[in-house]
Order: structure tokens, then sequence, then C-alpha cells
């Protein structure tokens, strides 16, 4: 037998095997994702006891890149990174009769969070041993852990006098110590701007062709940080706060602004109601005027995060473009 007809045999035989064993076995491959959608916060200023008021007023959103590697029929793993953009408004709350503190603190926050994730996820339907044969409906479970970045902002009162900052401007939060933060009455060092969540949910895929697909996915995110708005102590008292600066003070106690510095609205009607009702009935008298000389509502040592006790979380709709990459074949090298 010639050295030719040899290794036209070994070539052929090579050829059967994978074959076969490609039968048995899944190809591995891997695919890239472009995803855009909504985000919700639920927490301190929207409070997750009214789930369909909540996520109606308070919807943001988020833009995510992501690789997905998939291991075996059932199995794949995920790394993605999504920013994501919430807020939440305590004016949203007037005259809903359980939430009347609240409306009263007047916080609100925007916060715009980068998230690096890492999730496993388990198709329901098996895969087909290679892509391209994949089932037209894929759905699926994940479950992981995310690094994010976070700094929550807030608007300036219209009737701030200070120097340091403009009336109406948006400002960083965490800097200013609004719970008094390192003063005597609150030892506590300020928040970290960097936390970790664990990412939940479930998704659905749609074949278009052989190498996309449009998917839906939608995931919870619980975080082991209750400061994405914020809010997660107690009150100083208006002149603590002022120790540390006179901003920090208009940010940390905004009871009796009569204008709402992020969506404009008079409160005054309200703020006279609320103190009619649960301070003195004399404040009805249209003659006084609310203003931060009326009695301090919200004391030192006074919860700031009456309305949950959980940590913050947030709720992820991505709608996701998914383009599957085709595995390099590995030929046999003939010398």
């Amino acid at each position: 037998m010639s050295v030719r007809n040899f290794y036209k045999i070994m070539i052929a035989l090579c050829l059967c095997f994978q074959a076969f064993s490609q039968k048995k076995l899944f190809e591995k491959h891997s695919d890239i994702a472009f995803g855009i959608g909504t985000a919700n916060y639920y927490g301190d200023i929207v409070p997750i006891n009214r789930p369909i008021q909540s996520t109606l007023q308070n919807i943001r959103w988020n833009v995510s890149f992501d690789l997905t590697r998939h291991f075996t029929p059932r199995f794949s793993g995920n790394v993605a990174l999504t920013w994501v953009r919430i807020a939440g408004d305590d004016n949203k709350l007037e005259g809903v009769a359980i939430q009347q503190n609240a409306f009263m603190r007047n916080a609100h926050f925007r916060n715009d969070i980068q998230e690096l994730s890492f999730k496993g996820i388990f198709n329901i339907v098996k895969g087909n041993r290679n892509f391209p044969k994949r089932a037209t409906l894929s759905p699926y479970l994940f479950l992981g852990f995310a690094f994010i970045h976070h700094n929550p902002v807030a608007r300036v009162p219209l009737n701030y006098s200070g120097t340091d900052a403009v009336p109406g401007e948006w400002v960083s939060l965490q800097p200013l110590h609004t719970e008094g933060q390192g003063l005597p009455s609150n030892p506590k060092s300020k928040y970290e701007q960097f936390a970790l969540n664990f990412p939940l949910g479930f998704g659905l895929n749609y074949k278009i062709n052989r190498k996309f697909d449009l998917g839906v996915e939608i995931g919870i995110r619980y975080n082991l940080t209750d400061y994405l708005d914020d809010i997660g102590g107690n009150f100083a008292s208006y002149n603590e706060l002022l120790t540390i600066s006179p901003l920090a003070a208009a940010m940390g106690h905004r009871e009796y602004e009569l204008i709402a510095a992020n969506s404009g609205k008079n409160r005054e009607a309200a703020i006279r109601q609320y103190l009619a009702t649960n301070v003195n009935p004399a404040y009805a008298n249209p003659a006084l005027t609310p203003t931060s000389t009326f009695p301090e509502i919200f004391g030192k040592g006074s919860t700031r995060n009456g309305a949950s006790r959980l940590d913050d979380i947030y709720l992820l709709t991505t709608f996701r473009l998914i383009y599957h990459i085709a595995p390099q074949i590995k030929c046999p090298v003939v010398q």
C-alpha cells in the first residue's frame, strides 16, 4: 500500500469517526447581544407595596451589551455590562393615605448605575447539538451576581440662596452626608458607591434565522445597599447638617419646600393639610406661610426609610438582538 493511499484511508476513518461523534457531542459556541429596555426602582421613595402605581410612575431605561457561552444543551454562562437609570420622587405619593410622611419628606433622586454581571443560565428547552438547529422558542432562567457603581443625585431647592450650588441643578448626594454621617450623633462613615447585587429572572429567545435571535429578558436585582436613593437611616437635625454645609442641610431636610424642585409642583396646600392634621389645626390658616421656622417634622433620630425594610432593588426589562458566532472547525493536520 502506498503512503498516499494510507493517508487517504486514515483521513476517511477520521472523518467517519468525527461524523459519528458529532451526533452525540454538543457543539459549544458563543453569542453576543445588544439590549435596550426599561428600569424600575423599588425602595424607600418608591414603595413596592403599590406595585402597579410605583412601576408605571417611575419607568426609566437600561442599555446592555453581553456575551453568552453555551457549554451544554442545558447550561450557559453570561457576562454583561449594563447602564441603568433609576429614579423616584416623594411628591408622587401626594394624597396616598398611608404615605403622607413620605410626601412630607419631599425627597427625590436619580441614579445612573453601571453594572457588570456574571450569570448562570438554565435552558428550559434542551438545546440541539449545533446552534443552527436550535429551537424556535428558547425559554431560560438565570441567576448570578454583579458589581455596581452608583451615584444618587437630586435637584437643589429652587429657593436655595447658598453660593455653593445653583437652584434646580443636579448635585451628588453621597458627598453631602445627608444623614449626618461622620457627626457625633451618627459616627458611621458615608456609604460606598460600589456595591454587590444578585440578578434573578427569566427570558425567552425567538429564532429569526440561522445567525440571529430576538429576545426579551426580565430580571430583578437585589442590592446589598440601601442607598441607591440616598436614604437608608435616620434624620440628622437641620442644625447638625448646617455644621457640614448649608447645602447638606437643604438637601437633607426638604419638608418645607413650597415648590417641588424636581416636578415644579406647588406643595403649599398639601403641606398645610398635613400640618393641620398631624400637628395643629391652626396651621390650616392661609395667613401662615409654611417655612422652615415651622415645627421640625422630622427631628434628630426620626427614621428616613419608613417606606421599606428591605435593601433597594431594581427591575430590568430588556429587549435583545442576539448574534450567534459560528464555532471554528478544527481539521486534522496532515504532514
